[in-house]
């Protein structure tokens, strides 16, 4: 698995193409594969009969689920964690309600029928079926410290989704990342040789997501002592391979230091081009986008290299 090459900026898809097409859908990635995008970021959660699954929130979104008669679902706490396989296949994820507001920062993405939310199994074997080269799966194990039975603990999370990845024969393809570092530590007991991918958000506010980056934070549950300012030194001692910061929370010393520490730099999730130029001005080493094409498009004409 390459993750980085000199002078290059490796392009992943977020949640497959979530800007041109329903998020984390068979369909979506298999979009990235035919226009020869083979690096992507998805969401990994745990259902009841414990299933590794491809969807990114701990609830279904009621701005992007329909029930059986095509109806957008009203009940905003139907767990993914309380329903087994059969029960997630009641819902279709194939379009986006565009009079959400969620919905209205992805007015051209285009509507399928019949989108179910995937088994982790499922994007393994559309890979293996198809043959699909030098690919990088960034999967991103969903898991929180702050709510309790949204998923199972992080050691049990890591027992089920290893047996996954050991049967796709993809292990060496594979990047972990999440923001709930036990989970990483529970991956670097379980799975040692697998690449694992810091995420952090330094922000006071976020949508849908809040600060994990602080002393005594759940998320990094640490016990050894850290500068906030130097998250490539923590990283590194911890055994990482990527750091993957939230965009606006890095300079260009940032990227610096974290190459300095040996570390490949993976930012998130940026959309406009005038970020995706600072972005690659900085050096970062991936970028994370819902607009691949566009990322792709944009090195094509600035004659940058891409990967």
């Amino acid at each position: 698995m390459i993750l980085s090459k000199p002078n290059h900026i490796k392009i992943y898809g977020h949640r497959g193409a979530r800007g041109n097409l329903p998020e984390n859908t068979l369909q979506s990635f298999s979009f990235l594969f035919e226009n020869k995008i083979n690096a992507f970021e998805t969401d990994i959660l745990i259902s009841k009969d414990l299933i590794p699954v491809i969807t990114h929130d701990f609830r279904l979104d009621i701005n992007m689920t329909k029930d059986l008669e095509g109806n957008w679902i009203k009940n905003e706490n139907i767990k993914i964690y309380d329903l087994t396989y059969k029960e997630i296949l009641n819902y279709d994820v194939g379009s986006i309600n565009k009079l959400s507001r969620y919905g209205r920062r992805f007015l051209n993405q285009k509507s399928l029928p019949n989108q179910k939310i995937p088994k982790l199994s499922d994007i393994f074997e559309l890979i293996n079926l198809n043959d699909i080269k030098n690919v990088v799966l960034n999967l991103e194990i969903k898991s929180t410290p702050v709510e309790d039975n949204l998923t199972p603990p992080p050691k049990e999370i890591v027992r089920i989704v290893k047996k996954v990845i050991e049967k796709s024969k993809l292990e060496e393809k594979i990047l972990i990342s999440s923001f709930d570092w036990r989970v990483l530590k529970e991956f670097s007991l379980q799975m040692p040789n697998i690449s694992r991918g810091y995420l952090s958000f330094q922000q006071k506010t976020g949508v849908k997501i809040e600060k994990t980056i602080y002393k005594n934070s759940p998320w990094m549950n640490l016990t050894l002592e850290f500068d906030e300012y130097d998250l490539p030194g923590l990283i590194k001692k911890l055994g990482g391979k990527v750091w993957c910061p939230f965009y606006r929370d890095i300079q260009k010393k940032d990227i610096e230091e974290a190459h300095i520490k040996g570390l490949v730099a993976n930012v998130w999730t940026v959309n406009k081009e005038s970020d995706m130029m600072r972005m690659i001005e900085y050096g970062v080493d991936g970028i994370i986008t819902d607009y691949p094409l566009r990322l792709k498009e944009l090195c094509e004409k600035k004659n940058i290299n891409w990967f």
